[in-house]
């Protein structure tokens, strides 16, 4: 996927169509027995890729700032002491998509090995990104603060409607 070299912004407008889930919003308890099923599964977010190991369940791909709710994140670091994979340190500001954050993540899915995404600034729009190039069959679960879990099962359909959000974005100054 091409992203200008300066990336791209979310503008205000556009605020409101992110907030609604993109796929279903689930509790933490139906999370993980969907992701049990997943061969391929993808997190985005500290407390969804945490909870997930604390369950056994171990993502191919995690993407994780370390924070949640602007607030430090403790029990993450530690979780992922214990898995095996690379570690990817990628800088991605607020509200924006790098180019550096898409290669990352077109990497990992090229990569048979676990990926642990560590973004520097804000992962607030990853899964978006993770929906428009993951091949068909990934399951993205991605957490909503204080609403619960989205879990997406990506196909054509949800990989169109994310390159479509992303093509109605500005390009950064």
């Amino acid at each position: 996927m091409s992203v200008p070299e300066k990336g791209l912004r979310l503008p205000e407008r556009m605020r409101g169509e992110l907030v609604m889930p993109f796929g279903k919003l689930l509790d933490e308890e139906t999370m993980v027995e969907r992701a049990k099923k997943c061969e391929d599964l993808v997190t985005v977010g500290d407390v969804v890729s945490l909870r997930m190991l604390e369950n056994g369940i171990t993502p191919r791909t995690m993407v994780y700032d370390l924070r949640t709710k602007r607030e430090g994140m403790t029990g993450l670091p530690s979780a992922l002491t214990g898995v095996k994979g690379k570690d990817v340190l990628v800088r991605n500001p607020a509200g924006r998509i790098m180019p550096e954050m898409v290669r990352a993540i077109e990497s990992s899915f090229a990569s048979k090995e676990i990926t642990k995404l560590r973004v520097e600034g804000e992962e607030d729009l990853a899964a978006l990104v993770c929906a428009a190039v993951a091949p068909d069959g990934t399951c993205v679960a991605y957490g909503l603060p204080g609403k619960g879990v989205v879990f997406v099962n990506v196909d054509d359909k949800v990989r169109q409607k994310a390159r479509t959000l992303i093509g109605q974005m500005e390009e950064s100054d």
